[in-house]
């Protein structure tokens, strides 16, 4: 080892060394290109606002064809209130928060977020504006 030349020890030291400063090098390009990387995936493919089934069952147990799962505290849930009044809606409001048949159900149709919504043959997760509006423009038709 002692007749070892600078070259070959700096040659070692290098093929030692970069491969440990390459793992924080990779991870760090990780945790700032990979949120990057999912906001551009979502603009080229964005979620779809809504859903279509037949909710017939759900509606003449309710009464309306517009239907609600909410929570009492969700500001979310109060701009769907909000948004029903100003269009005067009839809907019924199950409260997931006050009642455990309402929760059962809302977990039963793999509900995460509220507001969960049932418009015509249109199921809206969470509160979009512009897909709430649609589905209801084309209840009235």
């Amino acid at each position: 080892m002692s007749n070892m030349t600078f070259k070959d020890r700096l040659s070692r030291a290098a093929r030692t060394s970069v491969p440990l400063l390459l793992i924080p090098a990779f991870f760090l390009i990780g945790l700032y290109a990979g949120p990057r990387l999912i906001g551009a995936y979502r603009t080229v493919f964005p979620p779809a606002q809504y859903t279509t089934g037949d909710h017939a069952a759900l509606y003449a147990k309710a009464g309306h064809p517009v239907v609600m799962y909410a929570t009492t505290t969700c500001p979310y849930c109060a701009k769907a209130r909000a948004l029903f009044a100003e269009q005067g809606v009839a809907y019924t409001e199950y409260q997931i928060d006050k009642s455990e048949a309402a929760n059962a159900e809302f977990t039963a149709k793999g509900g995460i977020g509220v507001p969960l919504l049932y418009i015509g043959e249109r199921r809206i997760d969470g509160f979009r504006e512009s897909a709430i509006r649609d589905a209801l423009a084309s209840l009235r038709k």
